[in-house]
């Protein structure tokens, strides 16, 4: 590593320099597999459990997003007193518990349905601590890489659950419940905690231990570990400890231009992202694939169309963890939302407009391209950038306000949307999804600033100076 033109060049990280903080953030974000299972796993619920009504059906697949707000707000709060791998644990137990409850469900008891998916969604929403955690530990070449994984694990887990549909009941929740344990196990074994919340939240008398912590994230290259730890301390002297506590998050909020500038900049982006139709395309995708295949004679059934859902989002969520490392959150939410434009046009197309007999299920066709699509930005970037674009005051706090705010959205969404495929024609419905991605698309462009390879401090520049915007921001 050298210092060249105002930043650090990193042409001398090597693998072994990187591993140990990769190995960290992929076991914290082994969490993010959860809400991607609770996500799709409406579905298992579609599949096995066929005596519900619409209204309990729509009830106990959004309740689980309407309680990840609650979850948020828990961990925002617990994570910044009692540090970020602690608060990891914690989120773990109350996830095993939901799977537990899972294990007394039968369609007699609703019940135990309604508390597995509001624990479940209680557990989801304390998640929030490992975008928190990656962000903080990962080098800042890397971090957008890093923090990119989310989606890779969060759409492994909706390939997990809609794999899986045909499997007996119990044995799909025990399984849930061995991979969970295995996270908890690896977060004790290999998650240092974050140097910069010892730093920033600890008493000063605790600069060894965050020295050795940072350490353990860049323990073979000894001139990459000094250099890193002077940033780290430089950074954390020019922002003191002050999110301690919502009277402090409220104070920068309104006295701070990097605190409010980019929530609000955040809240409308992440209002778009829940009216683009991404998620209820996920957690409603039986629904929609009987509802886009019905009428017509075709070779592949619904629950194939799932699993085969479930593996283009996987997909879709590796291409965007590569590419993100070499192309900017804008471009990729714009082509991403571009995707889901033309997308929905080829399904109100197919659906309405080309009839007789098809070997070839266009309409399906047009379903997965959205998915696909909306899987290249829209469903990642957003979350991301609450990590990115906020500064450290306000990011645990701020945060997972930004998250509680969305899940509320999604709740409403994911309620109203029965209703909606019931009632509304399936070209209304992505007519109405390709034009919230056409604004989307605009915003992006006109509104949301670029944070491909800029550390906290430019991001944190860039809003409170009032400079004209670089070519990359």
């Amino acid at each position: 590593m050298f210092f060249e033109n105002g930043k650090y060049s990193d042409s001398s990280l090597s693998w072994g320099d990187l591993y140990p903080q990769v190995l960290a953030s992929c076991t914290s974000l082994l969490m993010v597999i959860q809400p991607g299972l609770h996500l799709a796993y409406s579905n298992n619920l579609f599949h096995h459990m066929t005596s519900f009504k619409n209204g309990q059906f729509s009830w106990i697949t959004s309740v689980v997003a309407l309680c990840i707000p609650i979850g948020a707000l828990i961990i925002g709060q617990l994570m910044d007193r009692i540090g970020r791998k602690k608060a990891c644990i914690i989120t773990c137990l109350i996830l095993l518990s939901s799977w537990t409850v899972a294990t007394f469900m039968t369609s007699d008891e609703i019940y135990w349905f309604f508390a597995f998916r509001i624990l479940a969604g209680i557990g989801g929403g304390m998640t929030t601590v490992c975008m928190i955690y990656v962000s903080e530990i990962s080098h800042s070449s890397y971090k957008q890489l890093l923090l990119s994984l989310n989606s890779v694990f969060f759409s492994g887990g909706i390939l997990l659950s809609t794999s899986i549909v045909q499997l007996e009941w119990n044995i799909i929740n025990y399984t849930f419940i061995g991979l969970t344990v295995v996270n908890i196990v690896l977060i004790i074994i290999n998650m240092p905690e974050s140097p910069i919340w010892i730093l920033k939240f600890k008493s000063p008398e605790h600069v060894d231990e965050a020295k050795s912590a940072m350490q353990q994230l860049y323990p073979r290259n000894k001139q990459v570990f000094e250099r890193e730890w002077e940033r780290l301390k430089s950074t954390s002297s020019c922002c003191v400890a002050v999110a301690t506590g919502n009277s402090s998050f409220i104070e920068s909020v309104r006295s701070n231009a990097a605190a409010y500038k980019p929530m609000v900049v955040l809240a409308f982006l992440l209002l778009l992202q829940q009216l683009t139709g991404a998620y209820p395309c996920i957690s409603y995708a039986l629904p929609v694939l009987k509802r886009v295949l019905s009428g017509r004679e075709y070779s592949i059934s619904e629950i194939d169309s799932l699993t085969a859902l479930g593996a283009i989002r996987f997909a879709a969520g590796l291409l965007t963890c590569a590419l993100s490392f070499y192309v900017g959150r804008k471009p990729l939410m714009m082509f991403s939302c571009a995707g889901m434009v033309l997308s929905s046009a080829l399904v109100i197309v197919f659906q309405d407009f080309v009839t007789g007999p098809s070997t070839v299920p266009l309409p399906l066709c047009g379903v997965m391209l959205f998915v696909f699509s909306s899987s290249l930005g829209v469903l990642v970037f957003p979350w991301t950038m609450i990590c990115e674009l906020l500064s450290t005051p306000v990011r645990a706090v701020g945060g997972c306000l930004l998250v509680s705010y969305t899940y509320v959205i999604m709740f409403m969404v994911l309620k109203v949307f029965p209703h909606v495929l019931e009632n509304l024609s399936v070209v209304g419905i992505y007519l109405f999804f390709g034009v919230t991605s056409l604004l989307m698309a605009a915003y992006v462009h006109f509104v949301v600033p670029e944070t491909l390879g800029k550390s906290f401090h430019e991001i944190e520049a860039y809003f409170t100076k009032n400079l004209e915007k670089p070519d990359h921001m």
